[in-house]
């Protein structure tokens, strides 16, 4: 039996609103992110980003030294 990477992490509203941010705007930087949830520390994102990305939920592809590209991990047929 399979379970989803979503079932072992209970979101935040801040990784919430990062994940609706990245199916509204596709793959964003770090930096995007932060810029537009607004509320939200770069402290916050960041972590959020940490832990979606630790649960399977979002990958980070290197853009250049010290930038990185988050997108949604696409469901595993």
């Amino acid at each position: 039996m399979s379970a989803s990477a979503h079932d072992f992490i209970h979101c935040t509203s801040t990784e919430e609103r990062v994940l609706e941010a990245l199916r509204a705007q596709n793959p964003q930087t770090l930096e995007a992110l932060a810029y537009f949830l607004t509320d939200a520390s770069w402290s916050q994102v960041f972590l959020a980003v940490d832990r979606l990305s630790r649960a399977g939920m979002v990958s980070l592809q290197p853009v250049r030294r010290c930038e990185y590209r988050v997108s949604l991990k696409r469901a595993a047929a």
